[in-house]
């Protein structure tokens, strides 16, 4: 179950796209895209520069999924948990359901990275963190700027 979480169901909220495309208008897709962009760029700067390892570097046990060895030192923040924190918080503005559904998964797809052994806790909230920040931020520029 913990490898379905970690590994799979990350795939399940990127099917809010199709459905994105069809029942928003093409600045709404633009804005959603654009804060999952950034907030990927983002959670990938800060574990290059923080370069936390991953519990199973620091604790030295053999983790359930297989990690590449140039992501041992990039625990902090959990990519995965940014990406689709970013996605259901920019969703949310505009869609409350679908966009809480994705918010649970970010919260699912965390629980089972950290019970797999690639992450703390703190990991996901930092991704969960640096994914709703970014959507936020994304979502007040539209305001002032409702163009793009």
């Amino acid at each position: 179950m913990a490898i379905f979480l970690a590994v799979y169901l990350p795939y399940l909220a990127f099917l809010a796209v199709p459905y994105l495309w069809v029942r928003r208008e093409r600045h709404d897709l633009v804005r959603i895209l654009v804060t999952v962009v950034v907030a990927f760029a983002l959670s990938e700067a800060l574990k290059t520069f923080l370069s936390v390892p991953r519990p199973f570097v620091a604790e030295g046990f053999q983790p359930l999924i297989e990690v590449a060895q140039r992501d041992f030192y990039g625990s902090f923040p959990s990519g995965h948990t940014t990406i689709l924190a970013a996605l259901g918080s920019a969703v949310f503005f505009t869609e409350k359901i679908p966009g809480t559904a994705i918010l649970l998964l970010a919260v699912a797809v965390g629980f089972g990275r950290v019970m797999v052994g690639v992450h703390y806790p703190v990991d996901i909230l930092g991704g969960l963190l640096v994914g709703v920040v970014v959507a936020g931020f994304f979502k007040a520029l539209h305001e002032i700027f409702p163009v793009w």
